[in-house]
């Protein structure tokens, strides 16, 4: 990847923490791959080409690298399998003290962006009687089978399973699985191991007549431009929408200036990304001022904005936005301005903290690295890397068995409660 095709392509992706869905599947086993020491070496040349020659985060010297490297020179040495090699590479990426700067081995790399994974389309983990089931994906072939959160996997081909590993198989693979539901029925089916969509589309759903909550899964592969355009389209009519961003880990900027442009007036400030280019040209106009982020935001009058979408007019309701610890990068973006330039409400939890715009760079092996080139200000001036958003609202309840959430209730009681600005259509 060339320099220049690495800067255009941090413009078009802002890269959050959190895992892959298909990396929560049981759709493989574990494996460790042995790495040689020309192996290992040519990785860290290549971690050190990109670290000290194309990442940017404004004020930050990156030929420390180095130093972080010598650091753990003994871990390294003794690190002989992709695990923990990547495992000691990562601590020494970390002491630079920000976010979207990674290792990832060739598996990891190779998963980045699919929107399908091959497995059962559960999350299971051990309990007493079995396999208890965490979590089933909508298209997977767990949940065409009925499998529910609750239920418990009792036997595998006649057998009481003790590990998750038990599920995983090469696609095509099928087992006879008994299943104990949360009622005490048993049901024995055949689990096949099939290629699925991890796909989660959007959706909006009806709190009551005036209130719609839009759920966000990601700004990454599988946001829906056209399906985020219909629903937006039936939630005109609301008086109240709720943003459900929860565990929403970012994703690509332009996903997120397109649903911030289905929320907000044409032309309305979002931030600024701080790379390289504009870091220069504000130190060639300010020689002696200090490379701080908020001062170049300051200066500079290149912000990002939202753009008008013909098909549908912004919403021009009250807005509350839903956020927890998994709430990263574009997502914290998305919450800040909507807090800042139409008087939206955060109801849950703090965000992470994590919000530089990056890429990814090819290493050697198949191995890359995803590294940061462009820092954020939002457009009141505030700086969101390792500062959490705090909610208006603090609320850390979970859905209950009787299908209440009490963040989203949280969310409509100050919605209904407070006096709102006018905001023009």
């Amino acid at each position: 990847m060339t320099r220049l095709t690495a800067r255009l392509a941090a413009l078009l992706t802002l890269l959050g923490l959190s895992l892959s869905f298909a990396s929560a599947q049981t759709t493989a086993a574990t494996t460790t791959t042995e790495l040689t020491a020309e192996t290992k070496t040519a990785i860290l040349n290549g971690v050190e080409e990109i670290v000290t020659t194309r990442a940017f985060v404004p004020g930050v010297d990156f030929k420390k690298w180095s130093e972080f490297v010598e650091k753990r020179r003994t871990e390294l040495d003794e690190a002989n399998d992709e695990a923990a090699f990547g495992r000691v590479v990562n601590q020494a990426l970390r002491d630079f003290g920000f976010s979207h700067i990674r290792l990832a081995n060739p598996r990891s790399t190779a998963a980045r962006g699919q929107t399908s994974a091959v497995g059962t389309g559960a999350n299971v983990v051990p309990n007493e009687e079995g396999l208890r089931v965490q979590r089933v994906v909508d298209r997977g072939p767990a949940k065409d089978l009925g499998l529910e959160v609750g239920d418990v996997i009792t036997k595998i081909d006649g057998k009481k399973p003790t590990s998750a590993d038990e599920l995983n198989g090469d696609e095509g693979t099928k087992n006879k699985v008994e299943i104990k539901k949360a009622n005490g029925d048993v049901k024995e089916v055949e689990l096949e191991i099939k290629r699925f969509s991890t796909v989660r589309e959007e959706t909006l759903t009806w709190i009551d007549e005036e209130t719609a909550m839009l759920r966000v899964f990601t700004f990454s592969a599988g946001y829906s431009r056209d399906n985020l355009e219909k629903l937006m389209g039936e939630a005109a009519k609301a008086k109240y929408l709720i943003v459900d961003l929860r565990s929403n880990g970012g994703g690509a900027v332009s996903s997120m200036n397109h649903l911030l442009s289905l929320l907000m007036p044409n032309d309305t400030v979002i931030g600024t990304f701080i790379n390289r280019r504009l870091a220069d040209e504000y130190i060639a106009a300010n020689p002696e001022a200090a490379i701080e982020p908020t001062l170049i935001a300051k200066w500079t009058d290149k912000q990002t904005k939202t753009r008008e979408r013909p098909s549908v007019k912004p919403f021009t309701g009250k807005i509350a936005v839903l956020t927890n610890r998994g709430s990263a990068s574009a997502s914290e973006i998305t919450t800040a301005a909507l807090k800042e330039q139409v008087g939206a409400i955060q109801v849950g939890q703090r965000t992470a903290g994590a919000v530089l715009a990056s890429t990814y760079g090819r290493l050697p092996e198949g191995w890359s690295l995803q590294y940061p080139v462009s820092d954020f200000v939002t457009g009141k001036g505030l700086r969101l890397e390792s500062n959490p958003l705090a909610p208006d609202v603090e609320e850390a309840g979970r859905t209950g068995e009787d299908g209440v959430d009490p963040v989203v209730q949280a969310a409509v009681k100050k919605l209904k409660g407070v006096l709102w600005f006018f905001r023009a259509a």
